[in-house]
């Protein structure tokens, strides 16, 4: 089977996966007593597994493919594991702002060596915008660490 073959069955069964996720979900409390409901989050991660599916679908067939096989690849996945772990360690004790900003960047940059720079940003921009919608927007008490955010 083709690279290009496996990409499309790829997006067609995550666009399957995204649109039953969104579709269930809505059969689920929208609202509860404290806020948002059970629906939420399993609605808009459907959405997004939707676009997903969507974008390798409709994705050019001359992109290069950035995939690693062999040992190569899954030297990056026990690192991304790694990394996904330290994380888990450090959330309590650095608080959400600053342990997520340095998962994220480090996780871009485990993705995109070559660009350091845009990797911290990516990784700090995203932790404060997620701290802006579950903190400010959400109302959801996140660890403060010890800089209190």
């Amino acid at each position: 089977m083709s690279p290009v073959v496996k990409m499309r069955l790829s997006g067609a069964v995550v666009l399957a996966l995204g649109i039953a996720a969104a579709v269930l979900a809505r059969r689920l409390p929208a609202q509860a007593g404290f806020g948002l409901g059970p629906a939420f989050l399993p609605f808009w991660t459907g959405l997004i597994l939707a676009g997903c599916g969507l974008w390798l679908l409709a994705r050019p067939e001359d992109t290069p493919d950035l995939t690693l096989g062999g040992w190569l690849g899954l030297g990056r996945v026990a690192v991304g594991f790694s990394i996904l772990s330290l994380y888990v360690l450090a959330l309590e004790p650095l608080g959400y702002l600053l342990s997520t900003g340095a998962f994220l960047a480090s996780a871009a940059f485990l993705l995109s060596p070559s660009h350091p720079g845009r990797a911290l940003s990516v990784g700090f921009g995203g932790a404060f915008f997620l701290v802006l919608i579950f903190r400010v927007w959400l109302l959801i008490p996140l660890p403060g660490g010890p800089i209190g955010w």
